[in-house]
């Protein structure tokens, strides 16, 4: 688990990476979500600070609902918000219907990756005890931090892809690929969701995780190097 808090190191973010965990059974050792999320993409946000657990009904957004797994393009079509999408012409139908998703499962679980290390409270340390497969990383960052992710991944032949609506499909593309995928972010999640307009979204996946921390420390000595010695370049 260390390899994950290690690109929080790198990269310098501002929150902790979120571990996002598809599993089969209500977990016991991790609280249901509770309260309201617009999208799905909020849970992203939220499981910055606690570990917990969404069920089908706890997504709310219906494109969401089609990346994450729970429905098919089919099941949402006559939903309020895919009416409105495709009849302002954002998405269509066969844009729906052609989207990355994540395996079916009932449960997906969000964890701080500060958390997957057992310290803390008792709660904290069931997480490790009961901890899942991990189906994906994914965590906030700049422009500067995406530049030191994508010259890793190039370094160290790892795939990576670039992508704007919808922001939840970064998930199922990076689960998909074996590899990284940078969101740009859209209009309905930035109005559903409430981050930076400066925000930018990496979605990792596991497999390829070393590999990236690897060639991700590298690349972070360059850069330094480069800043210690900026009067070189001025």
């Amino acid at each position: 688990m260390a390899m994950y808090e290690e690109i929080g190191r790198l990269l310098k973010l501002e929150n902790s990476p979120v571990a996002i965990c598809l599993e089969e059974e209500q977990p016991s050792s991790r609280k249901r979500f509770m309260g309201y999320a617009p999208a799905s993409c909020s849970f992203w946000r939220l499981g910055i600070d606690y570990s917990f657990y969404t069920l089908d009904s706890d997504h709310n957004c219906s494109i969401g609902k089609v990346t994450h797994g729970f429905r098919s393009a089919d099941e949402v079509k006559e939903n309020d918000d895919v009416r409105l999408l495709t009849s302002i012409g954002w998405i269509s139908m066969d844009e729906i219907s052609k989207l990355p998703r994540l395996p079916k499962s009932m449960v997906i679980s969000y964890i701080p990756v500060d958390k997957l290390k057992g310290e803390g409270s008792m709660d904290e340390v069931e997480v490790v005890k009961e901890m899942p497969n991990i189906a994906l990383i994914t965590f906030f960052c700049n422009a500067e931090q995406v530049m030191l992710v994508v010259d890793a991944a190039e370094r160290a032949g790892i795939e990576y892809r670039i992508r704007s609506r919808p922001t939840c499909a970064i998930l199922a593309e990076a689960y998909s690929i074996k590899g990284v995928v940078i969101g740009l972010g859209c209009t309905p999640s930035r109005l559903r969701t409430p981050y930076s307009t400066n925000d930018l979204f990496v979605a990792v996946h596991p497999s390829i995780a070393d590999r990236l921390v690897e060639h991700l420390s590298q690349v972070v000595k360059v850069e330094e190097f480069l800043y210690a010695n900026k009067a070189m370049l001025v």
